[in-house]
């Protein structure tokens, strides 16, 4: 057994998630990534029914999530559980690489762990004569894009790894051409990229001034992260371009309402300035808002993780997609709450 995830063993649920990190062992990848684990409501000494691994947004700290990964925990059947991982590098907590990880060598290390956890789990299931557990990969933003990537490394037709895949407002293809991706371009090219990690110690004295979200100001007073962070984001406009469509039409339409395969949720309209052309040719890959598949919401933005109530509504909708396998065509368009967002909820978590 792996003793990297001996904590996935919890026979009581603790009242709060715990935070532990996890020594990727791949080529290119070799570094620890911050990880915070949700166990089953219901405890016990058999491995959870279904476990949803969540891949977040760039800058992949997770500290910008709680309030949507609590709910869904609270949302989840009592034998299902939630592991959140980071990236390499993004961590204000764990000591990231010398010279920052590709967006390749990212992924990379998310199917080392996905892997990992899929064997241990199956060890367990053996030790404890019970059925095997499910995986589900949950992603934002580019944490979609890797999921994608990773269910296409790790599934066969003679084997599932990854059961369902849940992608949330997701950067699949173009995304240099994106509204963002052109205002932004200067940030994440030279000569300004390498001098931002350089000019935030000075702007120490200015940023407890600013209406961030706390995460936010962390992640600005930290020049290792803004390094690694703005070193994937470079990477991503060079990566993320054509899209494979056949294999997002095998992950929808033609497992029809099966509970396996891709289900996705985006922002209405232009809601959503990191999302070009790629959003509606893969809704369509997966059947429209009429197969059970899609989900459109208006008045959400990008971020949605930085606000209570954007969070729920997001959550209850991956937990229907978790439990129920897919929605109803019923209100395929949902308008949420009139919650204020933050500055930069349209860009970060991107």
């Amino acid at each position: 057994m792996d003793s990297r995830l001996a904590f996935l063993r919890q026979a009581e649920a603790p009242p709060s998630p715990q935070t532990y990190s996890f020594e990727n062992e791949t080529p290119g990848a070799r570094c620890e990534i911050e990880l915070r684990y949700w166990p089953a409501k219901a405890g016990g000494f058999e491995p959870p029914k279904k476990i949803i691994i969540f891949l977040p947004g760039n800058p992949g700290l997770l500290d910008y999530y709680p309030p949507f990964l609590k709910h869904l925990h609270s949302l989840l059947p009592s034998n299902h559980a939630i592991l959140a991982t980071s990236y390499i590098g993004h961590s204000l907590s764990v000591p990231g690489p010398t010279i920052p990880l590709t967006l390749k060598q990212q992924i990379d290390s998310k199917v080392e762990l996905v892997q990992s956890v899929k064997a241990y789990l199956a060890g367990w299931a053996r030790e404890r004569e019970c059925s095997k557990s499910e995986i589900s990969l949950v992603g934002h933003s580019v944490g979609a894009y890797m999921a994608c990537e990773v269910m296409k490394r790790v599934n066969f037709r003679h084997e599932r790894v990854i059961d369902s895949g849940i992608i949330l407002f997701p950067t699949l293809g173009w995304i240099a051409d994106t509204w963002n991706g052109w205002m932004l371009w200067p940030i994440f090219h030279r000569p300004i990229k390498p001098l931002l990690p350089l000019v935030s110690p000075l702007l120490r004295p200015l940023i407890s001034f600013m209406p961030l979200p706390p995460t936010s100001r962390s992640f600005l007073l930290s020049p290792p992260v803004i390094q690694d962070v703005l070193a994937l984001a470079s990477d991503e406009m060079e990566e993320i371009k054509e899209l494979d469509l056949i294999w997002f039409k095998s992950q929808g339409l033609d497992l029809g309402r099966s509970e396996k395969g891709l289900f996705g949720v985006w922002a209405a309209g232009k809601g959503d300035s990191w999302v070009g052309r790629d959003g509606p040719l893969v809704q369509d890959c997966l059947g429209g808002t009429e197969g059970g598949r899609v989900k459109m919401l208006e008045q959400v933005p990008h971020a949605f993780c930085l606000t209570q109530e954007h969070s729920k509504l997001v959550a209850q909708l991956v937990a229907a997609a978790v439990s129920d396998g897919g929605w109803t065509s019923d209100d395929a368009t949902l308008a949420g709450p009139a919650d204020k967002a933050p500055i930069g909820s349209n860009i970060v978590p991107m």
